[in-house]
């Protein structure tokens, strides 16, 4: 019982355990729900049902909101939110979404796993979670994180702002400069001290995967790193206009940045270049968080990542997608569903630290498939839904739903997530994310622009209402 509480009676606007509790799912929940049609028309019974409770429930005191019921349950052991007498209104989960939104994104900003602030994050998560009666696993793991610092790029009698990379060691190199566009010619190079590796053309068309990320090895990429390694450079300077930068790897030594083509052009060969990069790497620990709503096996993963990037408060990339969970999950409309709830702890870090914890940790046996929320919520884009390694049943019905609800598209199968663990060891898995996401990505994801600005709430609430049928609907195909 807590401390601070003077009453012992009971929650706001709530009876005893056992004394009246909310409508069964066969009658109300959303979670049972098929088609727009019967969807609206449960919305309209539960507005009702709610409506009639509160008339017939006790005037409630001061403060007896949502976030007062869910309080008093968190603060008071043996009670969840199962036993409140009020039946909770989609309209209520718009409420809850803000408020984690605000937590994770306005009151947090950038979580990175292992820092201080992720622990903050997983702490508001953990918390949140209380409130469903059910036990919460919390998976420690130790990793890498790095808190951004600013960098100087001068040439020239110039000087520039640049971004380091991440990872990248703090100091101050001095050299000149050698541009290398080409594999089989930074692999011919014999090493020179005091030379400033200017990565141009292919060898910075795209991010070279570092060799600590666990799920994918790129030949190319291995190529380039081992000839970064022999050739010991001063520093690397890579140019290039893609959306993220071309290093990300604590194993390199030396200092890096990537800066855009319209810096990058002025430089040449023989130029003497001075960079600056500050900044630090630390070890912390992380937890990943899950709670399994019953104990029915196989079980779905009802899954989305709560870390972000050092470099953005992540509001689509994820904090939304986890805002929508958490509030259906304390809310109850996912009860009675075969689920297991993770966030995960790591998508968006370089060694997939919480995922490769939480794989080690898993029988993954009793999973009998997987639904994976990541980057929705985007103000002007609606959402989409990607089949990955599902029988042709389930595609099937999952066609048909799609076609059933306004706002959802079919999009192809893409990899950038949590939910290709579960696919690429054979698990059907399902991919929510935004419309045109991965055309949208630059200039947004993982940059200081993702912020509450760019999400469209209207968009979680569909997810919200549509969402726990989806999910009733894999469940009964797969489970």
């Amino acid at each position: 019982m807590s401390t601070t509480s003077s009453s012992t009676t009971g929650p706001p606007a709530a009876t005893a355990p056992g004394t009246l509790r909310r409508p069964s799912q066969a009658g109300l929940h959303v979670g049972l729900l098929r088609s727009g049609a019967v969807a609206a028309s449960a919305v309209t019974v539960l507005t009702v049902a709610w409506l009639v409770l509160l008339a017939l429930t006790p005037s409630s005191p001061p403060g007896a909101d949502v976030a007062g019921q869910l309080a008093f349950v968190a603060d008071h052991p043996g009670w969840h939110v199962a036993d409140l007498a009020v039946v909770m209104p989609l309209a209520c989960i718009r409420d809850r979404v803000g408020h984690h939104l605000e937590v994770l994104v306005g009151d947090i900003g950038a979580r990175p796993p292992g820092s201080p602030a992720n622990r903050r994050a997983t702490d508001h998560v953990h918390a949140s979670l209380g409130v469903v009666g059910r036990p919460v696993t919390a998976l420690p793991f130790v990793t890498r994180w790095w808190e951004p610092g600013p960098g100087w790029l001068e040439v020239g009698g110039s000087r520039i702002e640049v971004e380091p990379n991440p990872y990248s060691p703090a100091g101050e190199a001095r050299g000149r400069a050698l541009i290398v566009d080409e594999l089989p010619d930074l692999e011919e190079l014999a090493p020179v001290p005091n030379t400033v590796l200017v990565l141009a053309g292919e060898l910075a068309r795209e991010q070279v995967l570092p060799a600590v990320f666990p799920f994918l090895s790129l030949p190319e990429h291995d190529r380039i790193r081992s000839a970064l390694h022999r050739l010991a450079p001063a520093a690397v300077v890579a140019v290039s206009d893609h959306w993220e930068p071309i290093l990300e790897d604590p194993d390199l030594a030396f200092p890096s940045t990537t800066v855009p083509t319209s810096i990058g052009s002025t430089l040449a060969t023989g130029d003497t270049v001075r960079l600056t990069v500050t900044g630090a790497v630390h070890t912390g620990t992380g937890v990943n968080l899950s709670v399994r709503l019953t104990e029915d096996e196989p079980r779905m993963v009802l899954c989305a990542h709560l870390d972000s990037k050092a470099t953005t408060p992540g509001a689509f990339d994820n904090a939304a997608a986890v805002a929508t969970l958490l509030a259906l999950t304390e809310l109850g409309y996912l009860d009675g569903l075969p689920l297991e709830l993770v966030l995960f702890n790591g998508e968006d870090h370089i060694d997939s630290c919480g995922e490769v914890a939480w794989l080690a940790a898993t029988d993954l046996a009793g999973i009998a498939g997987v639904v994976n929320v990541d980057g929705v919520g985007l103000a002007g884009q609606g959402l989409s839904l990607a089949a990955l390694s599902c029988p042709p049943s389930l595609d099937t019905q999952l066609a048909g739903w799609l076609a059933d609800h306004p706002g959802w598209v079919l999009a192809e199968p893409w990899l950038e997530s949590d939910h290709a663990i579960f696919a690429m060891r054979g698990i059907p898995a399902a991919a929510i994310t935004s419309q045109n996401v991965h055309a949208l990505l630059g200039g947004l994801a993982h940059t200081p622009a993702d912020t509450l600005d760019v999400l469209d709430l209207d968009i979680l609430d569909q997810l919200a209402a549509d969402l726990p049928g989806l999910l009733a609907l894999v469940a009964d195909e797969l489970c």
